[in-house]
């Protein structure tokens, strides 16, 4: 064999060495995506999860502590919150709120679930958070965004299936929008517009095999890998919306490890006679939260929902936070057992 026919040999397998390296990586990831996708639950907005089993539940008198069966874990945290008042019509008020930690380990992705209200994305109308919630057989639901209130705003997708694009409308309404991957992984695309979610997609999704699972549109974000961040500097504050410098009900869904995650909600009692600022708020997840990869503001005020068992006797869930102006809402974000 002469010298250049052995050099073309040596290059040609040095190039397919090349491709195999750079290639096999991203193909072995794009099948676990896939793998993971196809999930134990459906995905699909209309269907629920498995019913959780009476047995899995313990209670203390009617307050939940825990869930857990082979598929999901649920732990319940309540507690009374003395604090003064430091904004609003009552600024320098000493009041005491309620307070829930929910925090929640799944097994598979497809456990972490939306629904609507009315079965519908594309029609108006509100309904009953905890009739939702049972409907759909979940362990802990909470209140999404407002996503039916304002049809006509943000880049909604729930359950894998683009519901809208309507970052171009024409009131200018643009958002710090949550995006939950394929893994069950959040993001977070600031002043969210088309283009800018479809390079984020290009740059931080599609490369590793992942695609969008559901996104919130409303915000801010409250922690990032562990740090408060500054809400005077979200999309939120710049529009002046969701009161965010005044204490009402607040809640917010929180990544805390890889298919781990915590629902908190602080309570209020309406009339911003007490409750929490967006700041003092964020702060309150941090110390809850300690190292959390995100925590993302959700509806506050009268859309706040917290829903579980009160009761093995119930069978059912029910609102375990409630305050006077409390209303029916959009949609919700649950976590179902996929236990058969």
């Amino acid at each position: 064999m002469n010298r250049n026919t052995l050099r073309w040999i040596l290059t040609g397998l040095m190039i397919l060495a090349l491709v195999f390296t750079l290639s096999w990586p991203y193909v072995s990831e794009a099948e676990l995506v896939v793998e993971d996708i196809s999930g134990v639950l459906p995905l699909d907005y209309l269907q629920g999860g498995k019913p959780p089993k009476a047995e899995g539940w313990t209670f203390e008198g009617k307050q939940p502590v825990s869930y857990e069966d082979s598929t999901i874990k649920v732990t319940f945290e309540r507690e009374e919150i003395s604090h003064q008042l430091i904004s609003g019509k009552h600024s320098g008020k000493k009041v005491k709120d309620e307070a829930w930690v929910v925090r929640v380990k799944i097994a598979d992705v497809t456990q972490l679930r939306t629904a609507i209200a009315q079965e519908k994305y594309t029609s108006g109308g509100q309904a009953d958070a905890a009739a939702m919630a049972n409907s759909k057989n979940a362990v802990v639901a909470m209140n999404g965004d407002f996503c039916k209130y304002e049809k006509d705003v943000g880049y909604l997708v729930r359950q894998g299936e683009l519901i809208r694009d309507a970052t171009g409308n024409g009131r200018g309404r643009i958002f710090d929008m949550l995006i939950i991957d394929s893994a069950g992984d959040f993001h977070v695309v600031y002043s969210a517009t088309t283009e800018k979610i479809n390079q984020y997609i290009a740059d931080y999704l599609a490369p590793f095999g992942l695609s969008i699972l559901d996104t919130f549109n409303i915000g801010p974000v409250l922690v990032l890998n562990g740090e408060v961040q500054d809400v005077s500097q979200s999309e939120a504050a710049h529009q002046g919306t969701y009161e965010w410098k005044t204490p009402i009900q607040r809640i917010c869904i929180v990544q805390t490890g890889p298919l781990e995650y915590a629902i908190v909600e602080t309570g209020g009692k309406g009339q911003q006679t007490s409750g929490f600022t967006m700041q003092e708020f964020a702060e309150y997840v941090a110390e809850k939260c300690p190292g959390a990869l995100m925590a993302y503001n959700l509806d506050g005020g009268g859309s706040a929902s917290l829903i579980a068992w009160k009761s093995a006797k119930s069978g059912k869930g029910e609102m375990i936070c409630r305050n006077p102006g409390h209303r029916n809402i959009s949609d919700i974000l649950y976590f179902a057992s996929a236990e058969e």
